[in-house]
């Protein structure tokens, strides 16, 4: 069996304090990211953008303002033992960077488990919580959404 990529969408939400928003895993405790999630078949970008976010921040109150150009992509490393890691070699994302709507923020008692706390951080200091692994496809996707040199 021939593995390919997973399609994913990759959230960046951004504040008026320029922190971004970072999400620590339920099953994995201190392992943070941002929210993301897979692209089903037939569905477009935007869509399992708006889903996903519903699902695992519990709010899909924000407006999109950029979509980073072209895919970043990574592998999962040998040994990784997730049922993701049986589907596909790795992930080919779509970045996007968002603003919350006024009023709303995520809201982890609506999502699905998948996170057990969110914060806003800074650049910097969310790219020393990512693994070795996601680090450099962080870098890339952070700078096609223009917020890393």
């Amino acid at each position: 069996m021939v593995l390919e990529y997973r399609p994913c969408v990759v959230a960046v939400f951004t504040n008026k304090n320029g922190q971004v928003l970072v999400c620590e895993r339920a099953d994995v405790k201190g392992a943070w990211q941002f929210p993301q999630g897979g692209i089903e078949p037939g569905e477009s970008a935007l869509n399992a953008l708006y889903r996903e976010m519903r699902e695992e921040i519990g709010c899909d109150r924000f407006k999109v303002l950029k979509e980073g150009s072209g895919l970043v992509k990574y592998r999962f490393p040998e040994g990784l033992q997730k049922p993701i890691s049986t589907r596909w070699i790795g992930q080919s994302q779509i970045w996007f960077k968002l603003e919350f709507d006024q009023g709303h923020a995520p809201d982890l008692n609506n999502a699905d488990g998948e996170f057990c706390s969110c914060d806003w951080r800074s650049v910097e200091a969310a790219l020393n919580g990512i693994v070795d692994w996601k680090l450099d496809a962080y870098r890339e996707g952070l700078r096609k959404l223009g917020l890393l040199d």
